[in-house]
């Protein structure tokens, strides 16, 4: 009878089963769930779970700025209007701080605020494009834009050599379901560690 009165007391992560306490539960909300990212995961402290199994953990591969930081309560960022000016414009135009590792007349670098990893960098454009699969519908297909985007990884690369020699993956976010929220092309280099695969799937 103890058993069963304690079942009350119990709720389940929805599509895992896994028994939570309720404090875990309230935990789990105001951390934010992924589910947007198909992850098991959320920042819940031990005490939280007392005896209740752990749900495994997974990083993914966005940023605080674009990707894993959720913006909603559904864990799903809010839509963006890719055609509005965004903060990486004003990264460019020096208007707010960053750490710049990287520029030139081209491109922009620098430290994500939010790192998935001990090296998180952010390559991106000076010529505003919204999205990569947008590319020849904003700015065409010529050969001075098939040069900056070749550019482009062409930093990446090297800032990936420099900061992470062992090895680094380099990730870039396109549209709703691929979880961008920035609305300017950018590329993830993140590296100083092994990495799991598949990243955040």
């Amino acid at each position: 009878a103890k058993y069963l009165a304690s079942l009350t007391l119990v709720g389940c992560v929805k599509g895992f089963g896994i028994p939570i306490r309720p404090l875990a539960i309230n935990s789990i909300q105001k951390a934010g769930y992924s589910a947007a990212h198909g992850l098991a995961a959320a920042s819940v402290s031990r005490k939280s779970f007392a005896s209740t199994p752990l749900i495994p953990r997974r990083r993914c591969f966005g940023s605080g700025i674009d990707g894993c930081r959720l913006s909603t309560k559904s864990g799903v960022p809010p839509p963006a209007d890719n055609s509005a000016e965004t903060i990486f414009s004003k990264i460019i135009r020096k208007e707010i701080p960053a750490t710049i590792v990287y520029e030139d007349d081209l491109c922009l670098a620098f430290k994500d605020v939010a790192p998935a990893a001990p090296m998180h960098i952010l390559v991106i454009p000076k010529t505003r494009i919204s999205q990569l699969s947008k590319t020849k519908v904003e700015v065409g297909d010529s050969k001075d834009v098939k040069e900056m985007l070749g550019h482009l990884l062409l930093v990446a690369a090297d800032i990936g050599r420099q900061h992470s020699p062992e090895g680094f993956r380099c990730v870039i976010n396109d549209g709703k379901e691929g979880l961008q929220s920035v609305y300017h092309l950018h590329i993830h280099v993140i590296g100083g560690k092994r990495l799991s695969w598949p990243p955040g799937v």
